[in-house]
């Protein structure tokens, strides 16, 4: 039974919120809605984080006409969202999440065969599409149609959508989807090298012409032009002197380390990183004089070795970054494991980047 529109502006900012607790989106990634009536749904705007929506600022999509009402342009997926509902007319909530382990074996761009009593036997995968795209729309619709038992399907090289009578069934859908994978992941893919662990070089945040590096527990800021500048804080000033950025984060999460030893530019396998960091994430000896060669049109460099850096208007778009160039190492050492997986086209990685740029990345809202 559909919801009221009442019922579901509440049922959509709850999952809303719920898709950031459980890691299963970034930022404003992703989309929710929920049914109204027959072709009627309410759905999340697009480009508005989570955390700070409402239900004033949801809206009310009509299916059939595209029409909508509200106060904000709908998700740009909304055509997804109807075409599931046409398709699984027992469904009132469907989430798009980018969640990590779903997305890196998405990129494999083929199902997965599973026993667990949630999912169905068989969940499908989407060829790809660029996000908002017709193509995309009828890729995911032709597995929406093809396996009519399945409440999630991935979605190649971006992300996974989950269907659920109710908001708790779609969001067990998904801890079902991420639980599967991760079993996938486990059973192809080689332990991480021992001794990954690499040198701390510490995080900053601009303050004007001079920095803030926090390194071994401890705060100090430096001139952008001190003659004393050296190791970590010749870096983190490079950066500043280079680019126009407020962050500076060094991160040395697991897959990334294991990445950054391999010595080779990283071509994204996935939207989202390509649109956060960049599409060529190149591999530079972790030395200033390499930090504009590196970091040029790109908001992450890996390190030979000990990592990367990641760069942002604001900590928290570092840490977002850092996030995603995690998920996107993972991603490679699947992929190099895994045959048939590939990076993303370069004018298709480009043209995102381009697009989260200039448009995307400059919503204040």
């Amino acid at each position: 039974m559909a919801y009221t529109e009442a019922e579901a502006r509440r049922i959509v900012v709850e999952a809303g919120q719920k898709l950031l607790a459980e890691g299963l989106v970034a930022r404003t990634w992703g989309n929710v809605s929920a049914r109204v009536s027959e072709s009627r749904f309410v759905i999340t705007p697009s480009g508005m984080a989570y955390d700070t929506m409402t239900e004033e600022h949801l809206v009310l999509v009509d299916g059939l006409s595209d029409a909508w009402q509200g106060p904000r342009k709908p998700s740009s997926e909304r055509g997804i969202h109807a075409d599931a509902y046409r398709l699984h007319r027992d469904v009132n909530v469907v989430i798009h999440t980018h969640q990590d382990l779903a997305s890196v074996c998405s990129t494999a761009g083929r199902p997965i065969v599973t026993d667990h009593p949630l999912l169905g036997g068989r969940i499908p995968c989407a060829g790809y599409g660029l996000p908002s795209t017709d193509k995309l729309r009828r890729a995911v619709a032709r597995e929406l149609a093809a396996f009519p038992g399945s409440p999630a399907v991935l979605l190649r090289s971006h992300g996974a959508l989950c269907l659920g009578r109710d908001m708790a069934e779609a969001f067990a859908a998904a801890a079902a989807l991420e639980a599967v994978c991760r079993q996938l992941l486990e059973s192809v893919l080689p332990p991480a090298l021992a001794g990954t662990a690499a040198p701390d070089l510490g995080k900053s945040r601009r303050l004007g012409n001079a920095f803030c590096l926090t390194l071994g527990g401890e705060d100090r800021i430096w001139h952008l032009h001190d003659p004393r500048l050296t190791g970590p804080a010749a870096l983190h000033a490079a950066v500043y002197r280079a680019f126009d950025v407020q962050a500076v984060t060094h991160w040395r999460g697991r897959h990334t380390v294991v990445v950054s030893r391999q010595g080779r530019t990283l071509r994204p396998l996935l939207d989202d990183l390509a649109q956060i960091a960049g599409a060529d994430i190149r591999c530079i000896a972790p030395q200033p004089s390499q930090i504009t060669r590196g970091l040029w049109a790109h908001s992450a460099v890996l390190l030979a070795g000990q990592g990367a850096l990641c760069v942002g208007n604001s900590p928290e778009e570092a840490a977002v970054v850092a996030r995603l160039l995690e998920k996107g190492c993972l991603a490679r050492r699947f992929a190099d494991a895994v045959p048939g997986c590939h990076p993303l086209e370069r004018e298709d990685a480009l043209l995102q980047r381009m697009i989260y740029v200039t448009q995307y990345a400059k919503r204040k809202g």
